[in-house]
């Protein structure tokens, strides 16, 4: 299609091949067409190198978190990939304009992307050396101060429920890495994350993306975060075996171990590990038919009997157990709704999984609200249950990967 635009437009040009004027405007139009290729395919090159994919959705979703400076440059290439093909390029006013289109693009990315990205995501902190040190701090005292800023006592008790039910403690080649997982819906996820903590890398895979850690210094923070406050048992294993390989590794270089401690913590409803766990674990039901709404929430884990039991007293759900696979499951019906709605009104989920409860709690509400002898809109909330149940299967998507234990 691109270049079926060049090709008719020096086609038309030159219909009058025997006069001069029209064959030089017909090479001027091909040289024009040609100047367009060249800025379009850098900034696809660019797009690449930049983002790692030219697919839109992926784009938009990094697109706050990349450097200002290469956004605006690849919006330059773009726009002058688009104003050749349409011949403008050499034209006073194209020109004179070029600088308020590339305004308008940033203002886009800059204005609307972020502030609905990031208002889940959570603050993008800056992290240039040499941008700091110009302010009076130097990076080491930067670090420590993103990550006190970072380590609200709400957001680690988040983390740790989260990682607890989708991240995974790894021992390869002799290292300890820590990794999450998800579905690439859940791509700014990962960079609230990231973030938040100020260490790590995110690796985009075709429909998926990974958060690793691996250097010492925060694998060292991470084991702070963790070490005495993990909830299910088999995930203290984990952690435990990963926490003897990080001590070997400090035994080799002469360093001091570090102990671990007992695991003592178990999760209330005035902390927000459980919310944590329901970004990973959690799933929001909701099935409408023409005279009937069924409605319910769930969360499950395999090898998790005793810790499962503790969390169905704590939200009053009904506990059952897959035998085949040791698949434990709490499930709340319509009428015990109540404490998880009350509960997830104090602790905020940051998953795609946010966008589920609030449908989900629409139709709540109205189910709720529906005064005597009323009949509902089925037809509404049928179209909103297809929604929460489509987020729902996404997110319940788990992407192959080698990090996953």
């Amino acid at each position: 299609m691109w270049e079926g635009v060049g090709v008719c437009s020096y086609l038309l040009v030159s219909f009058w091949f025997t006069r001069i004027a029209a064959n030089q405007s017909s090479m001027a139009a091909f040289l024009t067409n040609r100047v367009g290729d060249c800025f379009l395919t850098i900034g696809m090159f660019a797009l690449l190198w930049s983002f790692g994919n030219v697919d839109y959705a992926t784009v938009f979703s990094l697109a706050p978190f990349m450097n200002e400076n290469i956004v605006t440059i690849i919006g330059i290439c773009l726009l002058i990939g688009a104003m050749a093909k349409s011949s403008q390029v050499g034209q006073t006013k194209a020109l004179k304009k070029l600088w308020r289109y590339i305004c308008f693009f940033r203002i886009l990315i800059y204005a609307g992307i972020i502030s609905n990205t990031l208002e889940s995501a959570g603050p993008v902190y800056n992290t240039d050396p040499e941008k700091s040190q110009r302010q009076g701090i130097n990076q080491q005292e930067l670090n420590k101060l993103i990550f006190n800023q970072a380590g609200d006592k709400e957001f680690l008790q988040w983390f740790r429920g989260f990682s607890e039910g989708d991240a995974s403690f790894v021992v390869t080649g002799g290292k300890s890495i820590f990794s999450i997982h998800l579905h690439m819906v859940d791509l700014p996820l990962l960079y609230f994350i990231q973030n938040k903590l100020n260490m790590g890398n995110v690796y985009l895979q075709k429909n998926s993306a990974t958060f690793v850690v691996k250097a010492k210094a925060d694998i060292n923070k991470l084991i702070e975060i963790f070490n005495g406050n993990i909830f299910l048992f088999k995930r203290k294993n984990q952690f435990q075996k990963w926490l003897e390989n990080f001590n070997r590794i400090l035994k080799v270089k002469t360093l001091p171990t570090i102990v671990i401690k007992p695991h003592t913590f178990k999760p209330s409803l005035n902390d927000s590990w459980l919310a944590g766990f329901i970004d990973a674990e959690g799933s929001f039901y909701c099935s409408v038919s023409k005279t009937r709404i069924y409605q319910k929430f769930a969360i499950g884990q395999k090898d998790a009997e005793k810790e499962f039991l503790y969390l169905n007293n704590l939200i009053d759900g009904y506990y059952s157990v897959e035998k085949s696979r040791n698949f434990h499951r709490i499930v709340l019906s319509y009428l015990k709704l109540n404490t998880i709605i009350d509960y997830l009104a104090c602790h905020k989920l940051h998953s795609v999984k946010a966008q589920s409860l609030e449908k989900w709690l629409e139709i709540y509400i109205d189910r709720k609200n529906k005064l005597p002898n009323v009949v509902p809109d089925y037809k509404e909330m049928k179209q909103k249950a297809s929604l929460i149940n489509q987020l729902r299967k996404i997110s319940l998507i788990t992407p192959d990967t080698q990090f996953k234990n």
